[in-house]
């Protein structure tokens, strides 16, 4: 049996992430089409593990972060994806000038750990492994976890950021609905540089309550 909150989209099962899903993450962080955009070297099993340990800790915290993606009638690992709080700090400031100038955009969520958090905009993002990608499994995934943010967490935003030249992430965020707001520069291994231009886009509450 399913860890609440787990998820199900037409194609999808969607489960939250934590230690006990370390092989099922690695699976998807250490596929080639994956590792590249966000690694300078493929991760091994022990960072992999790392990252569903914290992403546990997040469920647990924070009440929300990333699921594993299964098909619903193989099983197989698609990708992973949905959901995560943004830390406060100045990297992630930058997004505050895509956002209105209302307390809320600031305001902290009530645990400080694993990492003190806003409390009510969200990170949304996917990744899928090379054999499942052009499909819409990232659309989908998406759009279950735009649902999750607005109508069961009740957020005010969700934010989405990708590298500049990641066109396929930029078109599924047009394709869900979310709306490019501009760029922030954030150190990253795009284009050879320290520091990398990423494409944000975002929706707003009242925006997908509108739809």
């Amino acid at each position: 049996m399913e860890d609440p909150p787990f998820r199900l989209t037409p194609r999808l099962r969607l489960a939250p992430i934590g230690p006990a899903r370390t092989a099922d993450l690695a699976l998807v962080q250490q596929d080639d089409a994956v590792w590249s955009w966000y690694e300078s070297a493929q991760p091994s099993l022990d960072r992999v593990r790392e990252m569903a340990t914290h992403m546990g800790d997040s469920w647990r915290l924070h009440g929300v972060h990333k699921w594993m993606a299964y098909d619903r009638d193989s099983g197989e690992v698609v990708g992973r994806g949905g959901l995560s709080r943004t830390p406060v700090d100045d990297d992630w400031g930058q997004i505050y000038a895509f956002l209105p100038p209302e307390p809320w955009v600031r305001a902290t969520h009530a645990s400080r750990r694993p990492f003190v958090a806003h409390a009510h905009w969200l990170e949304i993002g996917w990744a899928l492994r090379g054999e499942f990608r052009g499909r819409g499994y990232a659309s989908e995934i998406g759009r279950a976890g735009l649902a999750y943010a607005f109508d069961v967490l009740g957020v005010r935003a969700v934010v989405s950021c990708t590298i500049r030249n990641n066109v396929r992430s930029r078109a599924v965020m047009e394709r869900i609905g979310m709306r490019y707001a501009g760029e922030i520069r954030s150190p990253g291994i795009a284009e050879g540089e320290a520091d990398a231009p990423y494409a944000v886009c975002v929706l707003r509450q009242e925006d997908w309550t509108s739809r």
